[in-house]
């Protein structure tokens, strides 16, 4: 049998020079049974406060919960139940992006991509490292986004990309050297781009997410460049350039 990973992200924020952070908030599930364990729970969250939000009769749709709709105290019981799951975050700093970077389209997207890339392996090889993972097994990865961050942003072949610095690693041509591969064996990788509004674990995202941009905005006032009241809810953070 292979090993399972199942990485969830949603963005809040853009990379722009109107917005000081561009960050990503994520779940880590290393198997199908608690992803479908975190599922039910959230589930039944949302279910029990959804009714909050909805001014139509019972026989409509539930509008969709979301960081940007919620009331403080629903978002905490909710964070707090995610708080007992594997949390990552990335944080760009878009005050110390070049400015090519934040004027082109192309060149956004292409930073998008190295950075989602940089999260997800550095995720990787912590759970090596801490040896929740065996680098030498056979490994089936799952990542599932938001679609509407692409339409922020857009992505240049992120899922090539990544399988290959994965696998194969990569070749710095300019000093004859590689970078060694982070996944010794088999790997198959999915990458899914999903509307939240069908998915729990991309919700949860949305709701990390916003309260990651919001912890960052707090750190940039108080000159903090370790993001330190990350620590307090996420279990590995890239912060970026």
């Amino acid at each position: 049998m292979k090993q399972e990973i199942y990485i969830n992200m949603d963005d809040s924020g853009k990379l722009s020079t109107h917005e000081q952070v561009c960050v990503y908030g994520g779940l880590i599930f290393l198997s199908k049974k608690d992803k479908d364990k975190f599922i039910t729970q959230y589930r039944s969250i949302i279910k029990d406060i959804r009714c909050k939000y909805c001014k139509k009769e019972c026989n409509h749709k539930c509008p969709e919960i979301k960081n940007t709709n919620i009331k403080a105290t629903d978002k905490r019981r909710l964070m707090n139940y995610i708080k007992k799951y594997c949390v990552i975050a990335l944080v760009i700093n878009n005050n110390l992006v070049y400015n090519h970077i934040l004027e082109s389209k192309g060149a956004k997207g292409r930073f998008i991509d190295y950075a989602i890339r940089r999260v997800i392996k550095e995720s990787i090889k912590n759970l090596i490292k801490s040896k929740k993972i065996n680098a030498y097994e056979s490994t089936k990865l799952i990542i599932n986004i938001d679609e509407q961050s692409t339409k922020n942003n857009g992505y240049y072949n992120l899922k090539d990309g990544l399988f290959e610095e994965l696998k194969h690693g990569i070749a710095n041509y300019n000093y004859g050297s590689i970078i060694t591969p982070i996944i010794q064996g088999e790997l198959t990788l999915s990458l899914c781009y999903q509307n939240s509004a069908n998915s729990y674990v991309v919700q949860a995202a949305d709701l990390l997410a916003g309260t990651i941009r919001h912890k960052s905005l707090q750190a940039l006032t108080k000159n903090d460049s370790n993001y330190e009241d990350l620590s307090k809810f996420v279990d590995f953070k890239i912060i970026l350039p």
